[in-house]
């Protein structure tokens, strides 16, 4: 039997409990967590439920879960990560991305949306069973260029709200602050990184060396490319010099 804390809609507990899988009395919630992981490669990190699970069985998610009686958000970071992936979570290199709060009829929940810096390979990792059967590494860019992954998770309630914060701070990590050389010769200083305000794609703000200094924009998907040159050379777009 799982018992949980209950909370107003202000994130206040009330003192009160109830029992996972009774409804809750009307204008109580209780917390949820999921966790967003991003290596040190821009990568995060994907698990596959079990294919004996009631709820979205064998469909790809992220870690997460709700938090037990006498827990906060971060304890419940750290058991539900423990527990299902088999390693502790970096909670020093952890932040709460979003909150969100849901009213439901059958009783609403308060969500804490995590994104924690941290390399832990595959093969360190124990799945819990019943629970979890894989897991996976995977540039946030390349779950929407699969259908399936796409759709399995976008049944999270939060994901197409989280997906684009994902994706910049992925791109961060891949495209550091600093002075870089385009293949053709020119230098710019890269000043930070964006989200494009209709297409939420992210965009690197950069600054030319030259010229008169104009300050300008770029898909981030493209800084990193390798172009082909006349010779038939591939070489990178841009090149970073000092970080």
């Amino acid at each position: 039997m799982e018992i949980w804390d209950l909370y107003d809609e202000h994130g206040k507990k009330t003192g009160e409990t109830d029992v996972r899988g009774e409804k809750l009395p009307e204008g109580r919630y209780h917390l949820v967590v999921d966790i967003l992981f991003l290596n040190s490669k821009g990568e995060t990190l994907l698990q596959r439920r079990a294919k004996e699970k009631e709820n979205m069985p064998d469909i790809w998610s992220v870690t997460g879960g709700s938090a037990v009686a006498g827990e906060d958000s971060v304890m419940a970071c750290v058991r539900e990560t423990e527990e299902e992936m088999g390693f502790t979570p970096d909670m020093k290199n952890a932040r709460v991305l979003m909150k969100e709060t849901h009213a439901r009829e059958e009783g609403g929940f308060l969500r804490d949306v995590w994104l924690i810096r941290q390399d832990v390979p595959i093969t360190q990792m124990t799945w819990q069973k019943g629970e979890v059967q894989d897991g996976m590494w995977i540039l946030p860019e390349k779950i929407r260029e699969d259908p399936r992954l796409w759709k399995e998770l976008n049944v999270l309630y939060f994901w197409k709200q989280a997906y684009p914060y994902l994706c910049l701070e992925s791109m961060r990590i891949r495209i550091p602050k600093g002075l870089y050389r385009h293949y053709k010769g020119n230098r710019y200083e890269v000043l930070g990184l964006c989200l494009h305000s209709e297409t939420e794609e992210p965009m690197v703000i950069y600054k030319a060396l030259y010229g008169f200094g104009e300050i300008w924009t770029r898909p981030a998907s493209m800084w990193n490319e390798e172009v082909t040159l006349p010779d038939g050379k591939t070489a990178r777009r841009f090149t970073l010099e000092k970080g």
